[in-house]
């Protein structure tokens, strides 16, 4: 969006800059989400966005790439060592392969969909599970020798959370992050006797410190702007037609996400 009107004492951003307005915790009680024509925020709430960066780019500045940041960075992987993660078919997945290659970390994929297998290796995966035809645990047991892999991250939940964990470490952490096979993780107690760690991860909630904020800000843009991480763009849509684009996104393989200009 558009920088509509400047406050007073405002200095980094002048009327009519492209700018990302980051939606906190504080902002959602108000009534201050994204379904809106003008939003009004404090400074520090915003990113002016350089002239290298797209627009299309720029709208997925926040949720997705800084999750993937957050999450990576907190998994805190050595270089060479295995991530797992699911969803791996996901845009997500897709940056997620990309940011892990970036800083030397091996990738572990579990899809669902076996013709994903060859696009995502084209991508930089190491390796690509489908868990329609596969065992996860014993794959990833082969792939990694025997260690198991370093940490996981899981956007799906369900039963397929067990099959994660089975695949982690002794004492290993797993990240879930999306609930796509429902509200409940089923967990291997005996993983939960190998310390394997199982919690969620959530970017509100890291959007609420600010000093995390500065982090993403300096280093998402700059992996955006060198094209480290290549956000996926998918079909564009007049706003007035919000509700094919709503349907669009429903889409199994849609190719990116979908966009609504005004």
């Amino acid at each position: 969006m558009a920088a509509a009107q400047v406050g007073e004492g405002v200095t980094g951003v002048v009327k009519g800059q492209r700018v990302v307005v980051f939606f906190t915790v504080e902002n959602l009680p108000n009534g201050e989400g994204s379904w809106q024509e003008y939003v009004s925020v404090r400074e520090d709430l915003i990113w002016v966005v350089p002239d290298s960066i797209s627009d299309e780019d720029a709208a997925q500045f926040v949720i997705i790439p800084w999750t993937v940041h957050g999450m990576l960075s907190d998994l805190q992987v050595p270089k060479g060592e295995y991530v797992l993660q699911t969803a791996a078919g996901s845009v997500l997945g897709r940056q997620f392969i990309q940011l892990a290659k970036h800083w030397g970390i091996k990738t572990i994929n579990v899809v669902r969909r076996a013709e994903q297998k060859d696009e995502l290796k084209a991508l930089g995966a190491d390796e690509v599970i489908c868990s329609t035809d596969e065992d996860v645990p014993a794959r990833v047991k082969e792939i990694t020798g025997g260690k198991l892999a370093y940490g996981a991250v899981d956007a799906v939940a369900g039963k397929l959370t067990k099959q994660v964990t089975a695949s982690v470490r002794d004492g290993g952490q797993v990240y879930i992050y999306g609930v796509l096979g429902g509200f409940d993780a089923i967990v291997g107690v005996g993983d939960l006797f190998r310390g394997v760690c199982v919690s969620a991860w959530f970017v509100y909630q890291e959007l609420s410190f600010p000093a995390r904020r500065r982090v993403f800000i300096d280093e998402v843009s700059k992996l955006i702007e060198d094209k480290i991480i290549v956000p996926t763009a998918g079909e564009t849509y007049e706003l007035a037609d919000f509700q094919l684009a709503l349907e669009k996104t429903g889409q199994v393989g849609r190719g990116g996400k979908v966009f609504l200009k005004n």
